[in-house]
């Protein structure tokens, strides 16, 4: 089997690695979640600057076509990306949802006003958005949310809660899905609104947590938005939410960020001289292992997508993979950093970061159960 790069893919890979470490400041800590980074924080804010200048270099959606800011790069290239951003902890931060997911939809689902009205915003990076797509009663069964969005003439009226939305509290707006259909039931009868988030009616709250106030909850109190902020037709919510996700399937490259923090371990348990012993190098090792068996399978996945072939349950399958690559590697790192109990550590860090990861967009046992009936065809037993 051939594991090399396309040409113009690891062309494109050294190109944004010679750049990363030219312009990433000394303090920058790969540890950090940049995903989930608070508000005021010097990861989040530096992130949002940065993300400007990774647009200016064509960094930041080089798989956008031409019309929106982009180049039409393609899936070998796009994975490049994602595989060394992740390596240096993303300097993205927020911005990784709204190129890949986000923007794609709208350039699928949007009406010319609103491409005109996002898509170059988001391509400078000057554009944030989150998703508002959970809720206390309807998180891994998503097609059971409440939200409403009731017609009042030109308007809708919005009344409800979302629950575990990432960035509401740096977000300029919210990728909203509510029922439009009060009497339907399920994946029926739902829509997707471009909600601003400073109306007046929503409230943010944010939930306390490991990642520094990273998830936040959403209140809608008759929060008034124009039908024209509909993204697609009225009732079709769940195909525009599931088609925006699909642009995303395999997620991060998380194995990639931890490779270079067991590289980073490596070179500690080398000075002290531990990882001559067969134990610890045998732990590490099976780390390395995992780390390179996620990245086999997205390969296998990206091979696909390079192809145009129908995305299929390898793509959960290496998101699952990915994730619990991280999570191996990390309770190695914490196993054997002799500063793992001290906060803000490269274990402390990097610890908070993966133990939440294999819940977002949708869990481990979700994921779990899609690749049991997708390929290996089970069904549910009572």
């Amino acid at each position: 089997m051939e594991f090399g790069w396309p040409e113009e893919a690891l062309a494109f890979r050294n190109e944004i690695s010679v750049f990363l470490d030219r312009e990433l400041p000394p303090w920058w800590d790969i540890g950090v979640n940049t995903l989930t980074a608070a508000a005021g924080t010097p990861h989040h804010e530096f992130c949002r600057e940065f993300c400007a200048k990774l647009a200016k270099h064509g960094y930041l959606t080089p798989h956008w076509p031409t019309e929106h800011g982009g180049r039409n790069a393609g899936a070998w290239e796009l994975f490049a990306l994602s595989e060394v951003l992740s390596a240096y902890g993303d300097p993205r931060g927020q911005q990784y949802m709204n190129v890949n997911w986000i923007g794609p939809a709208i350039m699928r689902y949007g009406t010319p006003e609103q491409k005109t009205h996002f898509l170059g915003g988001m391509s400078r990076g000057e554009i944030q958005f989150c998703q508002g797509f959970s809720e206390p009663d309807a998180g891994s069964d998503l097609a059971a949310l409440r939200t409403s969005a009731s017609r009042d003439g030109e308007d809708y009226l919005i009344n409800g809660q979302k629950v575990w939305t990432s960035y509401a509290l740096t977000a300029d707006f919210c990728f909203l899905v509510v029922r439009t259909d009060p009497a339907s039931r399920g994946p029926a009868g739902l829509s997707v609104l471009l909600v601003p988030m400073n109306l007046p009616g929503l409230t943010v709250r944010p939930i306390p947590n490991l990642m520094d106030h990273g998830f936040c909850e959403l209140f809608f109190d008759d929060l008034r938005v124009p039908v024209s902020s509909r993204l697609g037709p009225q009732g079709e919510g769940w195909k525009v939410a599931m088609d925006a996700l699909a642009f995303e399937r395999i997620g991060m490259a998380r194995f990639a960020r931890a490779l270079r923090l067991l590289d980073e371990l490596i070179a500690r348990l080398h000075g002290s001289g531990e990882l001559s012993t067969p134990a610890v190098a045998e732990k590490v090792g099976r780390a390395i292992a995992a780390c390179h068996a996620a990245r086999a399978i997205a390969y296998r996945v990206i091979d696909a997508r390079a192809r145009s072939l129908p995305p299929g349950p390898e793509a959960n399958l290496a998101r699952l993979a990915s994730n619990w690559a991280e999570q191996f590697a990390v309770d190695v790192i914490f196993e054997l950093s002799p500063d793992a109990l001290q906060a803000g550590s490269l274990a402390d860090e990097a610890l908070k970061s993966a133990l939440p990861s294999g819940h977002a967009t949708g869990s481990i046992e979700v994921n779990l159960g899609i690749i049991a009936k997708r390929a290996l065809g089970l069904t549910g037993g009572a």
